[in-house]
């Protein structure tokens, strides 16, 4: 593997509470040795395939974040490439790199620019069920941070920190974007576990009167401040709480703050700042309930689980008993969507991402 320069990583993530991915994502209820098995047989047409699948694929204009290869949607458990302009990002979940994975890099060299992606680098992620991350960039080079977009937004974005707990744009949360972004105008909006302040960005450009971010992370305030000035508006009219979410979600429930548009995206699990354990699957009805509690009338509450143990109908049903538990008067509670992009959802367990986004009348 000598073509393969890389930079060893320590755990992934310094976010309090964070996202866990020691264990591969896209197993369908495999174990981690079954998709590290998987891995091992990584062949080149597959990967192919499921690049030219995305062809059909509808995303919005103006739109250089997709995902190429989505694990077990693709037929390639814990295998996953995601676009970033002209910048490639893969993420692998074995104990040790695939024998085919050089042979992988290569065809990536060759089809996507047949297909009309540039290619600057590629830039690689291992990941262990020991939670050590090993980082490689394979071919060309990587900056340490760019700028892509979606549907027009600028994003800031790192692919290329194995300590990172993700670019700073999750794909497979899009269309939670495009709704927040459909429903923010004139609105306060609170997005909480706001990491780079994604979510922010889509309210803003929706016509937010302002928003508040909230996330553990000094680092993300600067972040999130940093985004907004990419998409022409000033950070100093909105907010950057470095404070534990789930306080500021309570305290906000209890005063009846009446935010517009509430976004919840926590980890699956993690510790909070008093030194308590979190375990979201755990809390779901309640975030629902302070959720709405902290919402106006007709405000727009969206409620993400990254738990892979978690029906979709489970994240359903807790936001249904929270919202009536708050006593509000509810219009509907659906599934959140999922970008075409995303194949994995069609999986019990692959689906990388399930939530229920919940209007108030």
């Amino acid at each position: 593997m000598s073509r393969r320069p890389h930079r060893s990583g320590g755990r992934a993530g310094d976010l309090r509470p964070t996202r866990t991915k020691a264990v591969d994502p896209n197993t369908n209820g495999a174990t981690n040795g079954a998709a590290n098995e998987g891995i091992l047989r990584l062949e080149v047409p597959v990967v192919i395939e499921a690049i030219a699948r995305r062809a059909h694929f509808q995303t919005p204009p103006f739109t250089n974040v997709r995902r190429l290869v989505d694990g077990v949607g693709d037929g390639l458990p814990g295998f996953v490439v995601d676009r970033y302009d002209d910048v490639v990002r893969i993420e692998l979940w074995a104990e040790r790199w695939p024998g085919t994975f050089l042979d992988v890099v290569d065809a990536l060299r060759t089809e996507l620019p047949l297909r009309g992606v540039p290619l600057r680098g590629v830039v690689a992620l291992l990941r262990t069920g020991a939670g050590r991350s090993e980082l490689s960039i394979p071919f060309g080079t990587v900056p340490e941070a760019q700028v892509v977009q979606e549907a027009g937004a600028r994003y800031l974005v790192r692919v290329a920190d194995a300590k990172a707990v993700g670019s700073g744009i999750f794909v497979d949360q899009r269309e939670g974007r495009r709704l927040v972004r459909e429903a923010a105008a004139g609105r306060t909006v609170l997005n909480l576990f706001a990491h780079a302040g994604a979510f922010g960005v889509a309210a803003a450009v929706g016509g937010a009167a302002a928003v508040d971010h909230c996330d553990m992370a000094r680092k993300c305030a600067t972040w999130a401040a940093a985004n907004l000035a990419l998409n022409g508006f000033d950070p100093r009219k909105h907010r950057y709480l470095v404070d534990d979410a789930l306080q500021i979600l309570q305290k906000a429930a209890r005063r009846q703050a009446g935010y517009g548009v509430i976004v919840c995206d926590p980890p699956t699990q993690g510790t909070r700042r008093d030194g308590t354990h979190f375990v979201l699957r755990n809390a779901l009805a309640e975030l629902a309930e302070d959720g709405c509690r902290a919402l106006g009338d007709g405000g727009l509450l969206i409620l993400s689980c990254n738990d892979r143990d978690v029906a979709v109908d489970d994240v359903l049903a807790a936001a249904t008993v929270g919202a009536q538990a708050a006593g509000r008067a509810v219009k509907s509670v659906e599934a959140l969507p999922v970008p075409a992009d995303i194949t994995s959802k069609q999986a019990p367990r692959g689906r990388p991402m399930r939530g229920a986004v919940v209007q108030l009348r």
